[in-house]
């Protein structure tokens, strides 16, 4: 209810406005994002990689509706892994890319579409030596969205996938892709009873399968919760199974229990801040609070006009 009281708060008010006559606000902004342009994104993750943190850049775009916002999207993309490349950042950042933002789920388009767009950034970033996450979209595109994932693993492209703890075939393919790079999340997918987990204890305790999965494997898993419980358990884990710091790591939304990406930096361990930049940051920064809303939300309603 949150994601869609603020969403809908984001469509009514003129944030633009309100960023630029809103110091407060644009303080908060600076915390959660890493502002509207690729520049400006850039920054932030150089001043992240000089701290020690490993960085993931997301180009904020809703779904499109087109094929010419879909190649529009791609290419701001490609200028980025270029611009990643260019600032000698790829050793500490990657690009994720949701597949909806390259054209996945376009009424009447050619399925072939979003999947070329997504090869080919697959292909630069390997050029680039950057590395590619490909985010997971709505429960119906998961299928789509693995199958294309194992597709570029299998012709020898380094990308990550990620997974959503609250899909009931998450386990399995953690079981299928424990060799290759996957993020877990718990994901605010909604689906049907038959194919997602619909009780929040049910939800904790496939993350936590899926994670011995995962760790178990030879790839290089990335744990996504904002849930210090699971931070903890995970911890735990890692001792139990023997992996060694920097064969894993831990993800965190900019801004979002700063504490415990500071202590787990501290004590070692691998930490990547995910950064989301563009002029469609409100709404793609709201999607990620279907996992834990209360520790942002106060500080995104610090943004809305009236606050």
């Amino acid at each position: 209810m949150i994601r869609d009281a603020l969403s809908a708060a984001a469509r009514n008010a003129n944030l633009g406005g309100v960023l630029g006559r809103t110091p407060i606000a644009r303080d908060v902004v600076k915390r959660l994002v890493g502002g509207d342009t690729i520049e400006s994104a850039l920054g932030v993750a150089a001043d992240l990689a000089d701290r020690g943190f490993f960085v993931s850049l997301e180009r904020a775009a809703p779904g499109t509706a087109t094929l010419e916002q879909a190649d529009a999207v791609a290419a701001e993309y490609a200028g980025l892994l270029d611009a990643v490349a260019a600032s000698g950042l790829a050793g500490a950042c990657e690009v994720a890319v949701l597949p909806e933002a390259v054209g996945l789920g376009i009424p009447g388009a050619d399925g072939a579409c979003w999947r070329d767009r997504l090869t080919g950034l697959a292909e630069q970033a390997a050029r680039r030596r950057v590395g590619l996450m490909i985010g997971m979209g709505p429960a119906d595109d998961m299928a789509q969205t693995v199958a294309m994932a194992v597709d570029l693993q299998a012709a020898g492209r380094d990308v990550g996938v990620t997974l959503p703890a609250v899909m009931r075939r998450t386990e399995d393919d953690c079981v299928r892709l424990a060799d290759h790079r996957v993020r877990l999340v718990k994901g605010g997918h909604r689906a049907e009873p038959s194919v997602a987990h619909t009780q929040p204890i049910e939800i904790d305790k496939a993350f936590v399968r899926a994670a011995k999965t995962l760790l178990r494997g030879s790839g290089q898993p990335s744990f996504a919760t904002h849930d210090p419980r699971l931070v903890e358990i995970v911890e735990a884990l890692v001792g139990r199974y023997g992996r060694a710091p920097q064969t894993y790591e831990f993800a965190f939304y900019m801004g979002r229990l700063e504490g415990t990406q500071e202590r787990l930096l501290a004590q070692g361990e691998r930490v990547r801040v995910y950064v989301p930049y563009g002029p469609d940051w409100f709404e793609r920064l709201v999607g990620g609070l279907a996992e834990q809303p209360s520790t942002v939300a106060a500080a995104l309603r610090s943004l809305l006009p009236g606050s």
